[in-house]
């Protein structure tokens, strides 16, 4: 069986690929940077593909010997400040893979939304993500089978969370003033995330399905910055923000190199990440965090 997968060189897609290259199957990796990206070639069986996955012709010609597509393109945070940069990658690209599955005759769809994706949600991020979500299951279960995941956040090596705090507070050591810090998640580990996608590729049942899924634990945003406070072994104290001031520190931080914290990222923080997740996950923050951050 033949996959490609878009976002493969991401954070959930490296994992993915990592278990599929043990997989009787053959994957498929577009990249706008091959050469940047030439470490997946370790991999075997995998192949490494030019492409701009934006551009219809050339995401027709890369899969056109496709027989399952995983999209797990997503950002959270876009260049400009009007939604457009989240709209191309997360609504438009949905209507690039149905034109493509449609010429290709693609039967096999797995896409990446998010919990809480919603086309009236309160930020770009997830009410692109639920134009995408929407557009895929209302048009491509006409002619395909598809499967969405919508997970709380996810945690690893390398994710965009831990990470991202574990790095800020290496620049914050004293006291670190937290925007948003009630708003609750439910962390899932980006291996059982990975797993679940894998079980799910030839599972008839899963077709034409939406899971909702949460990791075991709900925990505070300030709780999970505590944790890594703590497994950093560092005495930096935690300072939670009002919402007028969680507002002002998002305007103030997208305008810093890399956008560590955007008011689209606080406009998602309106809702708590947290429900009844579709599948049991077992693994805490707490077990996995001490193996990846930096000290």
């Amino acid at each position: 069986m033949n996959i490609v997968i878009l976002g493969g060189t991401g954070f959930i897609g490296r994992n993915l690929v990592n278990m599929l290259s043990s997989e009787e199957y053959s994957v498929k990796v577009p990249t706008r940077n091959r050469e940047k990206n030439k470490k997946f070639l370790v991999y075997p069986g995998l192949q490494l593909v030019q492409c701009n996955i934006h551009n219809q012709d050339e995401l027709v010609s890369v899969t056109r010997d496709c027989d399952i597509l995983i999209n797990l393109v997503g950002i959270l945070n876009e260049r400009g400040f009007k939604g457009k940069g989240f709209e191309a990658v997360h609504s438009n690209l949905a209507r690039t893979i149905l034109y493509v599955c449609k010429v290709n005759n693609i039967r096999r769809v797995l896409h990446m939304s998010a919990l809480n994706a919603n086309s009236s949600g309160p930020s770009f991020y997830l009410r692109t993500k639920g134009d995408a979500e929407s557009y895929m299951h209302t048009y491509g279960e006409r002619f395909t089978n598809i499967t969405t995941f919508r997970p709380s956040v996810v945690f690893g090596k390398g994710d965009g969370l831990i990470n991202r705090f574990s790095n800020l507070i290496n620049f914050i050591p004293f006291y670190f003033p937290l925007a948003c810090a009630n708003t609750k998640f439910s962390p899932i580990y980006v291996r059982d995330l990975s797993y679940f996608i894998i079980n799910c590729i030839d599972n008839v049942d899963s077709y034409q399905k939406r899971y909702n899924l949460c990791g075991p634990k709900v925990y505070t945003l300030q709780e999970i910055v505590e944790l890594v406070i703590h497994f950093k072994k560092r005495k930096t104290k935690v300072i939670p923000l009002t919402d007028n001031l969680s507002k002002l520190q998002a305007y103030t931080m997208q305008l810093l190199p890399g956008k560590p914290f955007s008011i689209d990222n606080y406009n998602s923080c309106k809702i708590d990440s947290i429900g009844n997740s579709d599948y049991d996950f077992y693994t805490e923050l707490e077990s996995v965090i001490p193996g990846f951050i930096e000290r």
